[in-house]
């Protein structure tokens, strides 16, 4: 395929990435934190009073400022088409930033961009959360999306020797303090690899310093203050303070350990398996061309820092699966990195081998988005149904009232609706939340197949 080809199909491939994503995004309703943070967000009176908000948003729940003050900004806005269109266009920014981290591939190389496309869209086990679900969005994609910026931008100036810069060093600073200031292990592990590319570059310079730019020191330092502050907040220890947890000490450690491996292997164990059989190519391949064996090198730094994303979560007594989003972007990374390599190979059958599974995810992706998307459009009717019954009765004065829970037949891998649907208890904080929402006194849930009001 000529270059010309490449190129044109390559953008073919990321226009129909945003519109994939984008139509799921306009399919999702507002749920569960995103209408708590909305009732927050709706007494605002200027955009001042969104960082008055987020201010003590942080000192009562939590320092992820950089993510609360995006969300807010787009509840501000009072038209999710916005945040729509712009969650499409930064899920592809961010298939970008992976793919511009593979070293030694083609120029628009449609496999390894492909493949990229096809671990975000098949393999990342909480998408619903991380990609579909504003809150999570703006806490997961979005946040990953800025760290994997700064990541970019380093290995790319560092890789090639840039030189001085105040307009660089600037702005590193500034980058540093906003992916520092993201969510604790993603965060955690983004300073991990900027101390690691810092002392790989002092080994191979001969233990010598003269290779520290000035952008090299202000990013570190930008991304340790935005750390620090994400860890300074005093939200942070209050959730955990009211984390109950069956052991203490060591014991609590090693459950937590245990916890996050089996995570591990019942959620992301194909992408682990996928990187370990490359890399074992790989090291076969490595005594034909040297190129090989920086391939494993650079698919060793992002395997850490998988590891070290996902292992940061001992810190804590408990984590949802979203938690994990940030590692596996390094690990996809480090993935397409071995994609690239083997691409290089004179082996046809491993070109043909990468060929035939992306034709499956190809073939994959058509016959079951429509499906998926048609469950998304009836669960969003029902949410759409049940929103104007609840407002007609608050506007009547109703106290306690009853309302149909989602039918179970449409749940989809894309939504977090019936983690976030109400329950027929009307204490269940879903149901709690949802009453002060309309302003009415209690709702209990009643199951869809016995509702007969509407």
């Amino acid at each position: 395929m000529s270059q010309k080809a490449r190129k044109i199909t390559f953008y073919c491939m990321a226009a129909v990435a945003f519109l994939a994503v984008t139509i799921y995004e306009f399919l999702t309703p507002y749920m569960s934190d995103d209408i708590i943070y909305g009732d927050t967000v709706a007494t605002a009176g200027s955009i001042f009073d969104l960082f008055r908000q987020e201010a003590e948003h942080y000192i009562s729940h939590s320092g992820r400022s950089v993510a609360h003050i995006i969300l807010r900004f787009f509840l501000y806005s009072g038209h999710k088409s916005i945040f729509n269109v712009v969650s499409g266009a930064v899920f592809v920014l961010l298939s970008i930033l992976i793919y511009s981290n593979v070293r030694g591939k083609k120029d628009y190389d449609i496999k390894v961009y492909g493949c990229v496309l096809a671990m975000l869209w098949f393999l990342d086990p909480a998408i619903a959360n991380t990609v579909f679900w504003a809150s999570g969005t703006c806490n997961y994609l979005y946040t990953t999306t800025i760290i994997m910026t700064f990541v970019t931008i380093y290995r790319r100036n560092i890789d090639n020797d840039n030189k001085k810069s105040v307009l660089l060093t600037i702005g590193m600073f500034v980058l540093g303090v906003a992916a520092g200031w993201c969510n604790e292990n993603t965060s955690g592990g983004l300073i991990l690899f900027v101390l690691i590319e810092l002392f790989y570059h002092f080994i191979i310079s001969k233990k010598s310093f003269k290779f520290v730019k000035p952008w090299m020191i202000s990013g570190l330092a930008g991304s340790l203050l935005g750390f620090v502050m994400l860890l300074l907040s005093p939200g942070n220890y209050n959730r955990l303070d009211a984390t109950d947890e069956e052991h203490t000490g060591l014991l609590a450690m090693a459950a937590r350990f245990l916890k996050i491996t089996l995570n591990i292997k019942d959620n992301y164990f194909i992408l682990v398996a996928i990187f370990a059989v490359i890399v074992v190519f790989l090291i076969y391949l490595s005594g034909k061309d040297t190129y090989f064996y920086a391939s494993i090198k650079s698919m060793s730094l992002f395997g850490v820092l998988f590891l070290a994303t996902c292992y940061a979560l001992i810190m804590v007594p408990s984590s949802e699966l979203r938690s994990y989003y940030g590692a596996s972007i390094f690990l996809m990374t480090g993935i397409a990195q071995g994609v690239a390599a083997l691409e290089n190979t004179k082996e046809e059958l491993i070109s043909a081998g990468i060929s035939a599974v992306l034709v499956v995810a190809c073939l994959m992706f058509l016959l079951a988005y429509f499906d998926d998307g048609a469950n998304l459009a009836r669960i969003k009717r029902e949410f759409d149904e049940r929103d104007a019954y609840l407002t007609e009765l608050a506007s009547q004065g109703a106290d306690d009232v009853y309302a149909p829970m989602l039918r179970p037949l449409w749940e989809t891998r894309f939504s977090v609706a019936y983690e976030a649907d109400i329950e027929e208890d009307w204490q269940f904080w879903i149901n709690f939340f949802t009453a002060q929402h309309y302003g009415l006194g209690t709702i209990h849930g009643v199951d869809r197949e016995e509702w007969t009001e509407y």
